[in-house]
């Protein structure tokens, strides 16, 4: 979001990588801490049937090849769009650059938002929502989120083993984004968080 004259394009490079002949990479523990909060974020706003029935979240096993840096492509001045919500409501926001991304499965290029109705109270706050090409069976129909940490330089820190299911997915009212077209990439992103039982 810094570069004025030009854009600066740098593919996602992943954090760690894992050597082809290993079946699966150990979990991290702060990887199994943050999953053990989020389940416990969810189950906390269930209520009546929906907190008997959980039955936990399910998650992909850890990829550290899902773990990455990638520069913001800014877009200048940053573009207003409404993004369509769960219960039928638009989300006023701003498209305020792309990131390019080498994934295990392909490259995809994705836009990064901003809530203009979250941003005085989270000014740095960056919105990734997208949609695989597991949608609506091993993933959630209506996509998936991820937290961008914003580094120095224009620098994002993006982790696809942290993806995780709108709060609606779960019956919990809530003005959830709709995954815009835009972001709906044509392979599987086997991380993070999957679709809840009884959805697929």
């Amino acid at each position: 979001m810094r570069a004025r004259n030009r854009v600066i394009t740098v593919a996602a490079v992943p954090l760690a990588a894992v050597a082809s002949f290993s079946c699966k990479a150990p979990m991290p523990s702060a990887e199994a801490q943050w999953r053990q909060g989020r389940e416990e974020a969810v189950r906390s706003q269930l209520l009546g049937d929906a907190a008997a029935k959980f039955g936990g979240l399910r998650f992909y096993d850890f990829d550290p090849a899902c773990r990455m840096r990638a520069m913001l492509e800014p877009e200048r001045p940053p573009q207003p769009l409404t993004l369509g919500a769960s219960d039928g409501s638009f989300r006023p926001a701003h498209r305020v650059g792309r990131v390019r991304l080498r994934l295990p499965a392909g490259e995809a290029t994705l836009a990064v938002y901003q809530l203009d109705d979250l941003a005085a109270e989270y000014p740095d706050m960056l919105f990734l929502p997208f949609r695989d090409a597991g949608a609506g069976r091993e993933t959630y129909g209506a996509g998936r989120y991820v937290e961008v940490d914003r580094l120095s330089g224009g620098v994002l820190a993006i982790d696809f083993n942290r993806a995780y299911n709108p709060d609606c997915a779960y019956g919990i009212a809530a003005q959830c984004p709709i995954t815009p077209e835009e972001n709906t990439v044509p392979f599987a992103v086997r991380a993070g968080e999957m679709t809840p039982a009884g959805h697929d």
